[in-house]
């Protein structure tokens, strides 16, 4: 097995468990951030299983919320979407970040650490197939995660109770109202955010290779360089989230 491939299995793998652990977390932000976006002319609401339109105050009270009208499954709506996109997401990324570093150390002929102007290329790469990747995957996931629906007050009906729709039925309403391009609603403010990852990694990476140059890094190490990483590449790329 290749390198990059190993690398590509050992993202998409720690991608899946990080997702399940904090998916819930995820469903809560997205229907409040839904929630937060709504206007009293808004076409769309938020609904429950039961057609009834729910409030949610704070986190607190959309968790309590949520499990009392849908469960504990209702904090997982659309997770088999969002595992998928993960792994493939990280594969992706970890696979081509890879095969650029190869490309540039075979041009250098020989084993080596990259440079920042190196790592935020590789980044870049890795980042913009991503998106044009997995941007569809991701589409489905949110639309399936908010379960955002068409305000019909003349054929509501509260009391019955309606089955959420699968991850393909998802993406055949998607195709079948937006046509293909419907799968790429929100690109260009992704290929911004590939910003985030190229930050992120660069930092690490930099910060590791300078670190390591006065101690042997430990796990705290590890630790410690990712949240400063991840603190960094948030800061600068919050305004287009």
């Amino acid at each position: 097995m290749s390198d990059n491939v190993a690398h590509a299995l050992s993202g998409a793998g720690g991608g899946v468990v990080s997702m399940v652990l904090t998916y819930p977390l995820i469903t809560i932000s997205s229907r409040l951030q839904v929630q937060k976006n709504m206007t009293d002319d808004d076409a769309y609401k938020v609904w429950d299983m039961t057609s009834i339109l729910i409030i949610f105050s704070n986190t607190q009270d959309a968790l309590l919320k949520i499990l009392k009208r849908e469960g504990p499954q209702g904090l997982y709506s659309g997770l088999g979407s969002a595992l998928f996109g993960i792994s493939v997401t990280n594969g992706i990324y970890y696979y081509f970040y890879e095969w650029v570093k190869a490309a540039f150390e075979k041009a250098a002929k020989e084993k080596r650490g990259m440079s920042t102007s190196e790592s935020m290329i590789a980044g870049a790469i890795a980042g913009a197939a991503v998106v044009f990747c997995t941007n569809p995957i991701w589409t489905v996931n949110t639309r399936m995660t908010t379960r955002k629906q068409s305000l019909d007050a003349s054929n509501a009906e509260p009391q019955k109770v309606r089955q959420a729709p699968t991850t393909v039925e998802t993406a055949l309403s998607i195709l079948r109202e937006e046509g293909f391009q419907g799968f790429y609603a929100g690109v260009k403010p992704a290929l911004v955010l590939v910003m985030n990852p190229i930050i992120q990694y660069t930092v690490f990476e930099q910060l590791k290779a300078r670190l390591a140059r006065t101690k042997k890094l430990g796990n705290m190490d590890f630790f410690l360089l990712g949240a400063i990483s991840k603190l960094a590449a948030t800061s600068i790329t919050y305004p287009y989230m």
